[in-house]
């Protein structure tokens, strides 16, 4: 025992030192457990882990990260830009798998069909720990482009569930129709109970446990193995069963509390699976011959997504920089192909050669992607050019103005609670209001809503949507996104350079961004905590001052307000 707690802290301190030293190139952590498993690994004659506790190891991990998959699951974000998602999300899904199972064929001599479509599917996910990280680093969650790779992580999730589904029905015997049925039968079975048991106990339940971080911890592990132990006892994949755990948690108010306390968990996933992945390696002496056949697939994933997206981009309408940046930012191999492939090796559908391209096409990806994304902006300004026959067919068209002249208009863009006040401000003054968004359900709702308020479907990160929308001509523009101080300062900048004069108006939630706006020329920075202080100061105030009774009947219909726009459809709320 003492010669095994040796060895685990020897492996967790040199992973640790390992990610500090690749944190300075902006490389991702996964690298580095991958390379200490693989090179404690190599030792194996002379380390002695146990291989039952290597497999349990990658076991629990695996587990703990189809968990924290599913809890991260947003499904309103495939519902609400379905239209988009069907190009884009199913267009790149189906063409990286086909292309990756012709270069499974040709580069590894993949002869079966299943393996063949499973290797494509490995190659076909994008690492959701990459690409959120990107976009919160880089504070794009709110952008078009964004929007779309959120839903994207979520079918690409779908579509790796439903492969794991499959997968556990191909070991089985008899015909494997009638096992793939039963499958999900047993999948649809076990979601009809997690949607009784959501409505009976765990919204009590994970109410009651949000109230401490450290019942929530024990509560959601408990959670998490427990599902995932009672679908294994059915005979199901315990790996389904603790993704469809998280997704049940998903649904839960508490969901964002949840995914705070919890994240430890994914963390302390991560390490155990990708440690023991690396120490699973089988390298020896061939593997020289797998060189050609990685690089050759690490470049078709780093330069044929964005290609691949690009196309279906054209295809589309779509324009050419958020085309772009999708295929940039998802260029990866994800590390739940990994996860994939770790199960299609336990099944037999990939032997260990297979399963060493993709580890290692893995790395490699991962690596190149990081550090293409550092000169993301770069690269575009260096394709704009030759991209220009993409924006052609996707032009802002007179139908979706309408009678809407954009000139002398003032430019909202998000619509929230600030900007619907501004908005009624202007409207009620005369003005001609033009509200840009990216939410296709305040389009629905606001696109007709007045005769002097025009709605448009845009991504406001896009210079190009700054021209087709004569944002030189505008009154004023004013920016309600909390988190968009990308975009606001892109605009800024050009405002600067365009030597335009009209009031430019953005919104933060910090002191830092606030600074950092005014120093870039900001008019007035609507800093959204300043605002509700001074709000209720006014209130505190008033005529004669309130009486904490008065306060008390305030909060009450406040509350009475809240329940209510919290319990209806987004549409209804808009509307009201």
């Amino acid at each position: 025992m003492e010669h095994l707690i040796l060895i685990f802290g020897i492996l967790i301190g040199a992973a640790a030192l390992l990610t500090v030293l690749l944190s300075f190139a902006k490389q991702s952590p996964i690298i580095a457990f991958i390379i200490v498993g693989v090179v404690v690994g190599l030792f194996k004659e002379s380390v002695h882990i146990p291989h039952e506790i290597m497999e349990a190891f990658t076991e629990i991990g695996i587990i703990l990260l189809l968990f924290m998959a599913g809890l991260e699951v947003d499904f309103e974000s495939v519902r609400k830009r379905w239209k988009l998602l069907v190009w884009n999300g199913v267009g790149q899904i189906i063409l990286t798998t086909f292309f990756g199972a012709i270069l499974g064929y040709y580069l590894l001599d993949i002869t079966t069909t299943v393996a063949m479509v499973y290797f494509g599917i490995c190659l076909t996910l994008s690492s959701t720990i990459i690409v959120l990280g990107f976009l919160k680093a880089k504070k794009q969650m709110e952008s078009f482009h964004g929007q779309i790779i959120l839903g994207l992580m979520v079918l690409q999730d779908i579509t790796a569930v439903l492969a794991l589904v499959i997968l556990t029905s191909l070991s089985g015997e008899g015909s494997l129709a009638i096992s793939i049925g039963l499958i999900f039968v047993k999948m649809a079975g076990l979601a009809v109970l997690l949607i009784i048991l959501n409505k009976l106990i765990l919204n009590r339940l994970f109410r009651y446990l949000a109230s401490a971080k450290e019942l929530l911890f024990v509560g959601s592990l408990g959670w998490a193995l427990g599902f995932a132990a009672f679908a294994e006892a059915i005979h199901f994949s315990p790996e389904i069963g603790a993704f469809m755990a998280g997704a049940a948690l998903s649904f839960l108010p508490y969901k964002l509390e949840i995914q705070d306390k919890v994240e430890p968990l994914k963390d302390f996933g991560v390490i155990l699976f990708f440690i023991a992945l690396g120490y699973g390696l089988h390298i020896d002496s061939s593997a020289i011959d797998l060189i050609a056949p990685i690089a050759f697939i690490s470049v078709f994933i780093v330069l044929g997504t964005p290609a691949i997206v690009l196309l279906i981009g054209h295809l589309s309408k779509g324009k050419s920089r958020p085309s772009f940046m999708i295929g940039a930012i998802i260029n990866q191999i994800s590390e739940f192909s990994l996860i994939l492939a770790t199960l299609c090796l336990q099944a037999a559908v990939f032997d260990d050669r297979i399963f060493l391209a993709i580890t290692l096409a893995t790395i490699m990806t991962i690596f190149i992607s990081n550090i293409g994304h550092q000169s993301i902006d770069k690269i575009y300004a260096v394709l704009k050019a030759p991209l220009t026959f993409i924006d052609k067919r996707s032009k802002v068209s007179k139908t979706e103005l309408g009678d809407f002249e954009l000139k002398g208009h003032y430019v909202v863009v998000s619509f929230n609670e600030i900007s619907e006040k501004l908005i009624s401000h202007y409207l009620d003054k005369g003005k001609q209001v033009l509200l840009i968004d990216i939410d296709p359900d305040v389009y629905d709702v606001m696109h007709d809503h007045h005769s002097n308020l025009c709605c448009i479907y845009a991504d406001i990160y896009d210079p190009d949507t700054w021209d087709e929308l004569q944002f030189t001509k505008a009154a004023a523009i004013i920016s309600c996104m909390v988190g968009g101080q990308e975009a606001e300062v892109s605009i800024l900048r050009w405002r600067k350079e365009m030597g335009l004069r009209m009031p430019f108006i953005a919104t933060t939630d910090s002191h830092l961004e606030a600074l950092e706006l005014y120093k870039y020329g900001a008019t007035y920075v609507i800093q959204t905590e300043e605002l509700a202080a001074e709000s209720f100061q006014q209130l505190l105030r008033g005529e004669h001052g309130l009486s904490m009774d008065q306060l008390a009947d305030k909060g009450e219909g406040h509350h009475r307000k809240l329940t209510r726009i919290m319990g209806e459809e987004p549409a209804r709320v808009w509307g009201r």
